[in-house]
């Protein structure tokens, strides 16, 4: 668990970003079948939607588990890939997404990744989700325990 994740006040928690507040940096939709490890439950209030995590790195976990089935199960392995099944035009400026991110990586949007890239796709998404980056080293943490090595 991140030692930073119970320093703040629940009046200073409420001005972080909403993935930061729920350890759900990349804003993963709550769905009942989906037990993440880690994972508390569903956040409430207005508009509630996404998954709940005990920690950041288990926020992490997870997103880096869903990209790795992404390239795996489906081969989706580019930005543009990626990003279109995460955050769907229906719900997103996904062209600006895309565009943000592979700049970011320094890579085409239609140009094949890595499962070794995963930590630095999920910095730049992090960004683009909150608008402000999380920590690389929760985010190598989160990727490792998900079996992806930087």
């Amino acid at each position: 668990m991140n030692k930073s994740d119970n320093l703040l006040s629940p009046v200073a928690l409420a001005f972080q970003p909403r993935g930061f507040r729920n350890n759900n940096p990349l804003n993963i939709d709550y769905n009942p079948a989906n037990q993440w490890e880690g994972q508390t439950g569903k956040e409430t209030g207005k508009g509630a939607r996404f998954a709940t995590f005990s920690a950041m790195e288990y926020g992490v976990r997870a997103g880096a588990k869903l990209v790795s089935n992404y390239m795996r199960r489906y081969h989706i392995n580019t930005v543009h890939g990626i990003i279109n099944r995460w955050a769907p035009e229906s719900e997103n400026n996904t062209y600006a997404y895309v565009e943000h991110v592979s700049h970011k990586l320094g890579v085409s949007p239609y140009e094949p990744i890595k499962e070794a890239d995963i930590p630095e796709l999920l910095y730049h998404m992090i960004k683009h989700e909150n608008g402000r980056y999380l920590d690389m080293a929760i985010i190598r943490q989160g990727a490792a325990m998900a079996g992806i090595a930087a």
